[in-house]
């Protein structure tokens, strides 16, 4: 999963996006019944499937899908509702049927998250929440007060939950509490980030990870116990060092899986390499 921050001031043409946006959504607020309100959700779709929206998206994370950090390509992104915006699904499945989903949402840029075809629809409209006593059921509340059973692109500390094995299945990170072990294991479950091409994408690049570590720390120790030959082999770890570094790179697939490869062997030079 990838961290995305939106940046404090908007471009142009999403400012005039968001502007157009709250338009519609003033609509939807002033709209009697909640068919109503459906209908108008439906009438203007294709708002939130603009190209200037998806792309501007899609930048922010070097066109990878922000859940399965993989690169769009023939799959094209998909804009995805954090927060269903017209029914919402409990835990086991249920439709929730307090709640009319969170069409107030429909057209804020914050209830947005991007990504492939198939994470999107295993999510669907699944949304509970850890205290049904702060959920948000209309735009009197605020959703900030939720705190969601599925973890959140854009909420910095989820995105340190999530972590990686040596055969690349997505696992939670070390000594997390049982809420969050919880999290991580539907959001993984949920968004299908488990799938085995996955998996087995993620294991390659783990296993390079580690081999260019662990050759350019072999480099390194025959540089210091050889007086010999000492340039060539400096040059050499240099170079695995460089591939190493641009593995690291948010612009990488899988960068993330590549850092925790790195933390993950306990040893110091290799933490220091993955955190700079």
């Amino acid at each position: 999963m990838i961290k995305i921050k939106f940046p404090d001031v908007l471009p142009p043409e999403i400012q005039t996006w968001k502007s157009v946006a709250a338009t519609i959504s003033a609509q939807i607020l002033a709209a009697q019944s909640i068919q109503d309100k459906h209908k108008l959700i439906d009438k203007y779709k294709k708002h939130w499937q603009k190209k200037v929206l998806v792309t501007w998206l899609s930048k922010m994370s070097h066109d990878k899908c922000w859940y399965t950090e993989t690169y769009f390509g023939g799959d094209y992104q998909e804009v995805e509702h954090f927060r269903p915006k017209k029914n919402t699904k409990n835990k086991d499945g249920a439709i929730n049927a307090a709640h009319d989903g969170y069409y107030w949402l429909a057209f804020d840029l914050d209830n947005y998250r991007l990504c492939k075809r198939r994470p999107n629809a295993k999510k669907g409209t699944f949304f509970p929440v850890i205290d049904e006593r702060f959920r948000a059921s209309n735009e009197t509340y605020d959703w900030r007060d939720e705190l969601p059973l599925f973890l959140d692109p854009l909420d910095d500390e989820d995105c340190l939950l999530l972590s990686f094995d040596d055969n690349g299945k997505p696992v939670p990170a070390a000594d997390l509490e049982a809420q969050d072990v919880e999290r991580v294991m539907f959001t993984i479950d949920k968004y299908f980030l488990d799938e085995e091409v996955l998996n087995r994408r993620r294991a390659d690049t783990w296993s390079t990870c580690r081999s260019l570590y662990n050759k350019y720390l072999n480099a390194m120790k025959a540089i210091k116990s050889s007086p010999n030959d000492r340039v060539s082999a400096r040059a050499e770890a240099e170079a695995d060092l460089k591939l190493l570094k641009a593995m690291l790179t948010e612009n990488k697939e899988f960068s993330s899986v590549a850092k925790e490869a790195l933390i993950k062997t306990g040893d110091r030079m290799a933490i220091k390499i993955a955190c700079s």
